[in-house]
């Protein structure tokens, strides 16, 4: 296997930096990018703070006389602002007034501001709006907000001056340069897949896999990403609904009368994980797309899952 790149240039005054945070979910690190070329520059995301390799990585893009002025948080998770605090306490690297900029939510907890002490006690996180726009130099990063990874997921719409340049979707980790992503609540998942899906971008820069660029037989290969989450997401809700129309397997509890325990669906639907961790995932996946289908009226469920009756009419085949 190659090494994967540590710092990739994308445009120019674009540059994504490795996390070097490597692992199952992370694939190799996450993905965070360094825009402008002039003396105050624009960062998104942080990677986990425990890679001290990361903050050289940084140095090296900024040389002597550059500073981080402005740090974009796409969300909450541990891999993505993990490294604020030591990020603020390195003046080789930020400006002493380096704004931090994170979508706020009622939900936000312990878990968040543990993180970013540091930013909150010196009055230097601020909220993150839908529609925001952020500037570095020539270019403008438009928050687009995302929910259903995290509650406050953004992504960021990238733009030049020229219309004639790319529309980068930075993407955090509502889409991934390779497979799929963990989701906490579908619905809104699904309603931000749609909603980048109608910005139609040009190019995607995930938070973990490689940047999604170039077009095949005519269609940016960023929108056939896209279009593929959708699709795949439908396709798991029609092996899960062809599941629940099967006989459950003849085990306890019984009798069983038609229903399904998360656990056998899983099992029928991804017959081919075996890494626990990634077990647990793909089951959380399936509990998501049957409370999905619950809201809907389609399935039902007390301790087991079975589908509703009379509900085959809005089966979806």
């Amino acid at each position: 296997m190659n090494k994967p790149t540590q710092i990739q240039q994308i445009a120019k005054g674009v540059v994504c930096v490795l996390g070097l945070n490597p692992g199952p979910f992370t694939l190799e690190g996450t993905n965070t990018y360094l825009f402008g070329e002039g003396k105050q520059r624009l960062l998104v995301d942080t990677g986990d703070g425990k890679q001290p390799k990361y903050f050289d990585l940084l140095r090296q893009c900024l040389g002597s006389d550059s500073r981080i002025s402005q740090i974009l948080l796409t969300h909450w998770h541990a891999d993505h602002i993990g490294g604020i605090d030591n990020l603020l306490a390195m003046n080789d690297i930020v400006t002493a007034e380096c704004s931090v900029f994170k979508h706020q939510t009622p939900i936000d907890g312990d878990d968040v501001s543990s993180q970013l002490s540091l930013a909150i006690s010196q009055n230097q996180l601020h909220d993150i709006a839908d529609r925001q726009v952020f500037t570095c130099e020539n270019w403008n990063l438009q928050a687009v907000y995302t929910p259903g990874h995290t509650d406050d997921h953004m992504s960021f719409l990238v733009t030049g001056e020229s219309k004639d340049e790319q529309r980068l979707l930075l993407t955090g980790d509502l889409v991934l340069g390779r497979g799929t992503t963990i989701v906490d609540k579908l619905t809104l998942y699904m309603d931000s897949l749609k909603r980048i899906q109608g910005i139609q971008p040009t190019m995607l820069l995930p938070g973990h896999g490689p940047v999604i660029s170039g077009r095949t037989d005519g269609v940016y290969n960023a929108m056939r990403v896209i279009d593929g989450y959708i699709e795949h997401r439908n396709m798991r809700e029609r092996q899960i609904i062809a599941v629940l129309k099967t006989p459950p397997p003849n085990k306890p509890p019984l009798p069983r009368n038609g229903d399904w325990k998360i656990e056998e669906i899983t099992s029928v639907v991804y017959p081919d994980i075996l890494d626990p961790q990634i077990i647990r995932a793909a089951q959380n996946n399936v509990r998501l797309h049957l409370e999905k289908l619950e809201a809907e009226g389609i399935v039902e469920h007390r301790d087991l899952w079975r589908l509703k009756e009379k509900s085959a009419d809005l089966i979806r085949d």
